[in-house]
């Protein structure tokens, strides 16, 4: 007896940030469930014929043969229980519960993506009407909320990603089985603070530039940002890495003077020469892994509330909050100006990061998840 872990194959070696939070959770797992065998993973392929997602735009075009083989293998395995990485495998856990009743569904939800994707897409409206935005995308909400309370409906137990995004379910789900298992520190921050370089003036972003939220995060930080910063500080530059840009990024970036870094193997060297990391997301989901990975490697954070949402982070205590540019600009003038009080924050950012997301601390929260969930008892397997 094991469990088996279902994912999304992905093209890209450059991991994601679920693809990081998914080998988190197989880490873990796999040594709670060491002495049952550990466990497998699964990575089922998508119909690129069909396009990525399906109507309901948060579901996958998985391959049939790709999931009638899952099947056939869990009824041959039968194993303890399925971790469904995402709403987007509604087609497999599906087929799951119809095919093989009784057997153990844990879906993982990473974020609440009826609630996400309404972010995104008002975000396609100016400001002034993100409000009323929602009116134009009822439909397609309607029908992402209704794969999501499907895929609920089917599962033993629902991970989330933060205690907001468990308000959240409880909310548009009602009374489920639900346990917050929060996202982790990536792999390479957890070394923790390296050697960096003290007259660094870089402000630098991180993120999937295929992300709409994150395309127009770099846009607010080289038209508004950027331009307010320089006038105080000269030659603060901004540096931008990320997989995946539209053309229009890409040229922004040349056209305004700052550094582009696309598909980045060695996050530590940039972090190295960055000042400060500035994050000015408007829309999002789950905790960011952006966030944690910065505050583990002492790197002072300039952020939205949105960006930081579901941390549990205190402003100006383990972070710089701001939200128009003159408030991101003025922010990061005070870390370049004041780099001994940056550091000070910085080090209860990471002092706190570590305490409540490093791999200890997350062991803990997957372990309780199961034993709620009855998949171990109180004493373990």
């Amino acid at each position: 007896m094991s469990f088996i872990q279902i994912v999304v194959a992905e093209d890209d070696a450059t991991p994601s940030g679920a693809s990081i939070r998914n080998k988190s959770n197989f880490d873990i797992l796999s040594t709670l469930w060491s002495a049952k065998g550990g466990g497998r993973i699964i990575a089922l392929r998508t119909d690129k014929k069909l396009g990525a997602k399906s109507d309901a735009a948060i579901v996958a075009r998985l391959l049939r043969n790709e999931v009638m083989r899952l099947v056939d293998e869990c009824r041959r395995e039968v194993p303890d229980f399925v971790l469904v990485e995402g709403v987007s495998l509604y087609q497999a856990a599906a087929a799951l519960a119809h095919a093989v009743p009784g057997l153990p569904l844990i879906v993982d939800m990473h974020n609440i993506e009826s609630t996400l994707q309404m972010q995104i897409e008002s975000q396609r409206f100016p400001r002034l009407l993100h409000n009323i935005a929602s009116i134009f995308f009822v439909r397609h909400r309607r029908a992402c909320l209704n794969v999501e309370r499907q895929i609920v409906r089917i599962a033993k137990q629902v991970w989330v990603c933060s205690s907001t995004d468990k308000s959240m379910a409880e909310e548009l789900f009602g009374a489920i089985p639900i346990s917050v298992v929060p996202n982790p520190i990536p792999d390479w921050a957890r070394a923790g603070v390296f050697e960096k370089d003290p007259g660094s003036t870089d402000v630098l972003f991180v993120g999937h530039l295929g992300y709409s939220p994150n395309r127009n995060a770099v846009k607010f930080l080289c038209t508004e940002v950027m331009p307010k910063l320089r006038r105080v500080v000269p030659n603060a530059q901004l540096h931008v890495c990320g997989r995946r840009p539209r053309r229009k990024v890409t040229a922004l970036l040349r056209s305004t003077g700052h550094r582009y870094s696309p598909n980045a193997q060695d996050l530590a060297q940039v972090y190295a020469t960055a000042a400060a990391a500035a994050i000015p997301l408007r829309a999002g989901g789950g905790t960011r892994l952006k966030v944690l990975e910065a505050m583990a490697v002492g790197c002072p954070v300039i952020a939205t509330g949105k960006a930081v949402e579901g941390l549990g982070l205190l402003p100006q205590v383990h972070y710089k909050v701001a939200e128009t540019a003159a408030e991101f600009s003025s922010e990061i003038a005070q870390v370049l100006a004041s780099r001994s009080l940056a550091e000070q924050m910085a080090q209860r950012a990471q002092q706190y990061t570590n305490e409540h997301y490093g791999q200890d601390a997350r062991i803990e929260r997957v372990r309780t998840a199961l034993v709620d969930g009855k998949f171990l008892d109180g004493s373990g397997i």
